[in-house]
């Protein structure tokens, strides 16, 4: 399992654990430029386009897109 689809699966409980500190926020940030990301291959689009539009989107380096990519993607 990606630790983008086991974010997907326990949303809720990541946010709480986000609420009382026991996980930092930007793990959900991430996940939220990887869904962007992910919009727009569904798309159609290239990964390099992909990348661009999210961080655009996220005001964020194409370059973080990558490496939060490679992130979420990884094996839990």
């Amino acid at each position: 399992m990606t630790r983008y689809s086991y974010i997907n699966k326990n949303i809720e409980r990541i946010k709480y654990e986000i609420k009382i500190g026991l996980i930092s926020p930007t793990i959900l940030k991430h996940w939220e430029i990887y869904s962007r990301f992910d919009y727009y291959i569904k798309a159609g689009n290239t990964i390099s386009n992909a990348a661009l539009f999210a961080g655009d989107d996220n005001n964020v380096d194409s370059s973080w897109v990558f490496k939060i990519k490679n992130q979420m993607e990884s094996e839990v």
